[in-house]
């Protein structure tokens, strides 16, 4: 016979599951077209990736735990400008200091 314990353990893993399929089916075009999008112009990658994180939090003492799941997906894009400032080079007198 299976415990308390148990049966809320697979409640809230089958719980969880179904929300992260939901979810992913319901954002899997958005995150595609967003990689898909930070390939363009991008000599770096040689194939887009998709990706998500999925964060699952749910009440652990409760006997009717309440479980959430949330998804979040970004695209990184990255730019690079690189400058040497030397204000004092032009001011100082050439053959050193006076």
């Amino acid at each position: 016979m299976e415990t308390t314990h148990e049966i809320k353990k697979a409640a809230v893993i089958a719980a969880a599951s179904e929300q992260v399929r939901a979810l992913l089916e319901t954002h899997y075009d958005a995150m595609r077209k967003a990689a898909e999008e930070s390939f363009v112009d991008d000599d770096t990658q040689s194939e887009p990736k998709a990706k998500a994180s999925f964060t699952i939090e749910w009440d652990a003492l409760a006997m009717a735990p309440t479980v959430t799941v949330k998804v979040g997906w970004s695209v990184r894009f990255k730019d690079e400008s690189e400058a040497v400032v030397d204000p004092l080079q032009a001011k100082l007198p050439i053959g050193g200091v006076e």
